[in-house]
């Protein structure tokens, strides 16, 4: 059984055991023990058995019975099972007051993000959701601020609480939209083993899931806990059984309205290769895989010249690029394993320590899988190709046709099979700290003091395994060696600039060799490399030299280490004026994060550069002297060997210096009709360094009436400092763009650079909530809350997006344009760079509401019969954004991709979960409704103008579980459960959108609808 101690229990705390094996079905499906209380700090709280005094997240005093103006929603592990029993952050993307939650599902290629599980309240960003683990902190698994949650250890997390309203001043920055807290079960005693599987209706992404935890008492005063868990599921990397995919996107008509049409495929490139050369009687013929060639046939409606990107049309001849290329969902690997002890050293004074490793690894094939379908990636073939075609090689002899353009898409067969992106994520932290309830008479009397020291340390290893645009061209033009009539490199012919190159045959996939496919993807492995000082200065601090052995994969190591130390005090200051005791805690803390970021890319240190430039442009003596031609001018832009994933080396660190204090002020006590009134002060200083002070405070006010009616009301003045990655990154990508200076290029693909600005100031935000719970005494178990919420940020920390950063520096903002490169000799872009500046204001506003009830029935007997019901509902009205120099964007409503750049919004005005419990004995029934209303495919458009329908379709979304746990005399149960996800195998709404980067259709939004369909989960748990 539990250890009865005065540990800390934000949130529910899990039951004893004996109370699980006498009724686990109340606790299984998590709506039974919490269902009436769920907004009430009085649910967020466990009897400990001793009268202890206890931690209530949105405050950091320690008072039993507390209730807090801050609205707290705690859902029971065993809930967030049910609702997804893949990972915690899919369970908790089901909570409405989640708006676009990043799941290992919205993993980005190019290096800049993982496939994390960071969580995202409001849909203000997870760099303003705080994620803490036991109240405490838990080290970033990125630059951008962002908690992994797939490192957690699921096995032991007893409850997860969220506040929904600003919480900086109690706990510091990043607390602007709320705290979502992991309470682990530190007290757990006995043993556990839970095992499961899944699998979709379609026989794919496949899982399985262990998990052993074990904890027992040290003698009378100690405690030890050990648990352990493996997850592993196999990724969906085509659309095979879904019949739903139709590549559905959108074309302009004749006047710039988008029509959207199913089978949306480019006129710009195919898997085989597709000829441009405007005028010449060669222009627009396709390779077929056997090198011979055909007309290639463009469909209707169609858009801009077929042959230039983005060209795209309804059917026709063209390839859907994308039912190759896309990861519907990725492969994922996820390990955790959690200790911890305590020891009770002298009466009230108990020390503990606690280690948490966790590592989560996904893979997915990357997009575009060796694109070279347009500018600036499209190559030229000369007459004298090696490969040609004698028939089209003749036709250009007559017509005194040079050469032409050959747009050609990665094929799996050829240089798109190893495009790959693989990401590991490994955490860990070490905890050690005391907590003192001191017993000393007087002042001080029943106070507590908590200390802790905590140190963290994550690291993210990306490897990408990319085209190699630096050997490109002249792996493509391959020609006939006059002296061995051997077809050759043509640059071998001259200074051997490009030792080793190998022809490459793009006419017809699976027609190039395996060597030359080899030498244009991946790296030289084995190569001894230091990297030079031109790449070791990539951001604002100071340079980073690496030795390394290269490997085939480009590889990015991000490291991140943070120290905490914090003390804090809580307990009673003054009894008061009869209204009760005046409560109160303060404390200060120190905290250090620091980056180490390296990029182990052999590319950049082969001989096919000159500082850090590939020797790519025609025009550069380099280039001339090597043999090299053919080369696109908007092809200079490619600063990177590997196509678009230049990340430089960063080394930065922030400190900051914080103090608090928190008063609980009683009002007034039976007084009528007011039962108890409270008013809550929270006050936060803070030291950042390069940002200066900056201070967060907070009032609230909660009133007990009458008939089981409590209102609450909370303002807040939030911080946020800038992150690891808004002082010090510089990440590259790709960024899809039109050149004001050279219209007529189109729209082109160029590099960029995402940067930090250690000069950016804090953000601060406004907050205002205003509640009311009510629980009727004549329905007992029904609980019923209702809160209005509003949060306008100003000075928000953002980025202007490499676009308007062009055009702004070409309409005169000169501070941008140093933030430009252009080739001297072409004056092509080359680089932009997207800085992090204060330019925003964000405003968020919305109502949630929650209803539990709970009661005991005696319809067929059996003992421990109850019926439990919830419904979370949240109304979004405004999300709004207000870039600097521009008009106010709101995307409240917005659920489809974002037409311009393929974002996808998830922020539905209206979003519900409804579940129903029945339990029984040992056994247990849940059902549940998830539904997210219709919205925009983007706001901005105006329907039958921007385009023919804006609109999506809402989504319903139908769960079931069934769970019987059998208890055998000697004291251990087994509990057997199975679960179907999406019931009725509903299909993802379609919110059409053609990538011209990508240059395919992309027909759903994967941050808020369900791709993968029905889906089964059996599994069993044995408890000793």
């Amino acid at each position: 059984m539990h250890r009865k101690t005065d540990r800390i229990a934000i949130g529910t705390r899990r039951a004893p055991r004996r109370i699980l094996a006498c009724g686990a079905s109340a606790l299984a499906l998590g709506l039974g023990a919490t269902a009436a209380q769920a907004q009430e700090t009085e649910m967020a709280q466990a009897d400990t058995g001793n009268g202890s005094p206890i931690i209530v997240t949105g405050s950091r005093i320690r008072q039993d019975g507390m209730q807090t103006p801050v609205p707290v929603t705690a859902v029971q592990a065993e809930a967030l099972d049910s609702m997804a029993p893949t990972t915690l952050v899919e369970g908790l993307s089901q909570l409405p007051q989640f708006y676009g939650n990043q799941t290992p599902n919205d993993a980005t290629s190019w290096f800049e993000r993982g496939g994390y599980g960071n969580l995202n309240l409001r849909g203000l960003g997870i760099n303003r959701t705080l994620t803490l683990l036991n109240g405490r902190r838990i080290i970033s698994a990125n630059a951008f601020g962002g908690v992994d949650t797939n490192v957690i250890p699921e096995a032991l997390i007893a409850s997860i609480a969220t506040t929904t309203g600003g919480a900086s001043a109690a706990y510091g920055t990043d607390a602007v939209a709320g705290v979502v807290n992991f309470i682990l079960d530190t007290d757990f005693d006995g043993l556990e083993l839970t095992a499961q599987a899944g699998i979709t209706s379609r026989g794919d992404s496949e899982y399985y899931e262990i998990s052993g935890a074990f904890g027992t008492n040290i003698g009378s005063r100690g405690h030890f806990l050990i648990s352990a868990e493996r997850f592993e599921q196999e990724g969906v990397h085509n659309y095979d059984g879904r019949d739903w995919y139709n590549a559905w996107g959108t074309v302009p008509d004749a006047n710039g309205q988008l029509l959207i049409r199913p089978n949306v495929i480019s006129n710009a490139a195919t898997f085989d290769g597709l000829i441009f050369a405007p005028g010449s009687a060669i222009d627009m013929l396709q390779f077929r895989s056997d090198g011979t060639f055909a007309p290639f046939m463009t469909g209707s409606p169609t858009t801009a010249r077929p042959g230039v990107p983005p060209a795209r049309s309804a059917g026709g001849s063209g390839d859907d690029i994308g039912a190759e290329v896309q990861t519907i969902y990725p492969d994922i690997e996820r390990d955790a394993i959690y200790a911890y002890a305590d020891y009770e050293v002298a009466d009230g004074f108990t020390m503990f320590a606690q280690y948490i490793r966790g590592s989560n690894e996904t893979f997915r094939y990357n997009t575009p899988r060796g694109s070279i379908q347009g500018t600036p990636t499209a190559v030229t073939i000369f007459q004298d190709n090696a490969y040609l075609p004698d028939a089209i090689r003749q036709t250009m002899i007559t017509e005194g046709l040079e050469s032409f353009t050959l747009r050609r898409q990665g094929s799996a067969e050829d240089i798109g099979a190893d495009i790959t992106l693989r990401d590991r994520n490994v955490m860990n932290s070490v905890t050690a700290g005391f907590q003192w309830d001191l017993d000393t008479g007087g002042f001080l009397d029943d106070w507590t003091i908590d200390a802790y020291y905590q140190y963290g340390h994550n690291q993210r290893r990306a490897y990408q395994v990319g085209l190699r645009v630096d050997r490109l061209f002249a792996a493509v033009d391959a020609v006939v060696d006059p002296a061995t009539g051997s077809i050759v490199c043509r640059t071998s012919l001259f200074n051997d600039q490009f030792p080793g190159c190998q022809p490459l045959n793009l006419f017809g996939r699976g027609n190039a060799t395996p060597g030359a496919v080899d030498y244009v993807t991946g790296n030289d492995p084995g190569e001894q490399i230091t990297t030079p000082l031109f790449f070791a200065n990539g951001g604002f601090g100071p340079g980073i030299t690496d030795s390394y052995t290269s490997q085939e994969a480009k590889v990015s190591i991000t490291t991140l280490r943070q120290h905490v130390v914090d003390l804090s005090f809580s307990g009673e200051l003054w009894e008061g004026w009869g209204a009760g005791p005046i409560s109160a805690a303060f404390g200060a803390s120190y905290r250090e994060d620091r980056i180490r970021q390296i990029v182990r890319d052999s590319t950049n240190q082969s001989s096919d550069h000159v500082n850090g430039h590939p020797v790519l442009c025609d025009t550069d003596p380099e280039a001339i002297a090597a043999g090299l031609r053919g080369v696109n001018p908007a092809d200079c832009a490619n600063t990177v060997g590997v196509q678009y994933s230049k990340v430089s080396n960063i080394l930065g660190s922030i400190d900051v210096k914080e103090a608090f204090g928190e008063l609980l002020v009683p009002l007034i006590a039976d007084a009528g009709f007011i039962e108890q009134a409270n008013l809550h002060l929270t006050g936060r200083w803070a030291d950042y360094s390069g940002s200066g002070t900056v201070w967060a405070y907070k009032a609230g006010l909660d009133l007990q009436l009458g008939g089981g009616i409590r209102l609450r009301g909370t303002y807040s003045r939030d911080v946020r400092a800038a992150n690891l990655s808004e002082r010090f990154d510089r990440t590259g990508g790709v960024a899809t763009i039109t050149d004001p200076r050279y219209p007529g290029d189109g729209a082109i693909n160029v590099t960029r650079f995402s940067g930090g600005n250690p000069n950016v100031n804090p953000e601060e935000a406004d907050t205002f909530t205003v509640g009311a719970v009510f629980q009727p005494e004549f329905i007992d178990g029904l609980s019923i809350s209702l809160d209005w919420y509003r949060i306008e940020i100003g000075g928000a920390i953002g980025q202007l997006g490499v676009q308007a950063v062009v055009n702004q520096c070409e309409a005169g903002a000169t501070d941008l344009c140093s933030l430009i490169t252009r080739d001297i000799a072409t004056d092509r872009l080359v680089l932009v760079g997207d800085v992090f500046i204060n330019v925003d204001e964000n405003v968020v506003s919305g109502v949630d509401l929650e209803v539990a009830y709970q009661r005991d029935i005696a319809l067929f007997g059996g003992g421990g019969e109850a019926i439990g019901a919830r419904l979370y509902a949240s109304w979004l009205d405004e999300n709004s954004e207000t870039l600097a120099g521009t008009q106010t964007i709101d995307r409240a409503g917005q659920t489809g991709l974002q037409q311009s750049d393929g974002i996808a919004y998830a922020l539905p005005d209206f979003k519900a979960t409804g579940s129903l419990t029945y339990n029984n004995g040992g056994f247990s029934a849940f059902v549940q409704g998830r539904y997210i209303d219709g919205g925009t495919i983007e706001n901005a458009l105006v329907e039958g103008v921007d385009i023919e329908r804006n609109s999506v379709s809402s989504a319903f979304y139908a769960d079931a579980r069934l769970s019987y746990e059998h208890q055998f005399d000697s004291g251990t149960s087994v509990e057997i459960f199975g679960q179907v996800t999406n019931l009725f195998d509903e299909d993802p709404p379609i919110t059409p959108y053609y990538s011209v980067f990508l240059g395919y259709s992309q027909q759903y939004n994967p941050s808020l609808f369900d791709v993968l369909g029905r889906r089964y989960t059996l599994g069993v748990r044995v408890r000793m």
